[in-house]
Order: structure tokens, then sequence, then C-alpha cells
């Protein structure tokens, strides 16, 4: 299971009491994946339509905006981190 998309996802997407299982997590990770190969840049909102997809209905906090520039590279660097161990 990778810890470091986990956690990145709970944080970014403001996931609450969000424990999902490794097989949810492969399938996210393959979803996120996919993403970014076609060229598509993720959004928070993409990620969390993606969570939901694979784990249904979750408890999510909204506190402020997100600038989602950098977020294909962040999620990259999580699912890497998460690969290696």
């Amino acid at each position: 299971m990778s810890k470091n998309l986990e956690d990145f996802l709970r944080d970014t997407c403001g996931l609450e009491n969000w424990h999902p299982t490794a097989q949810q997590l492969a399938a996210i990770e393959k979803d996120i994946n996919e993403a970014i190969r076609s060229g598509k840049t993720l959004s928070r909102t993409d990620c969390q339509r993606i969570v939901v997809k694979h784990c249904g209905s979750v408890r999510m906090l909204i506190l402020r905006s997100a600038d989602n520039s950098d977020l294909n590279t962040l999620l990259a660097m999580a699912i890497k981190k998460g690969s290696s161990k």
C-alpha cells in the first residue's frame, strides 16, 4: 500500500476518517496515473471524484481553495515514493 499516496490524498482532498484498503489505493493510483499519462491536469475535485469512485461515500472537509497547478507533479512524487518502498 502506498502510505505516501494515502497521506497525500487525505491532506489534499480533506478526507476525514478515511481508511482505504490496499486494493482501493491501487485502483485510485491506477486512475490517477492513467489521467496524468493522458495529459490531463488533475484538480482537487478530480482527485476527490476518483476517491469516491473507488471508496464510496467519504467525508471531506473544505476549508480553503487550492492551487492545483502542481498537483500532477505532487501526485506523481507521492506515487513514486510509495512504490520505491
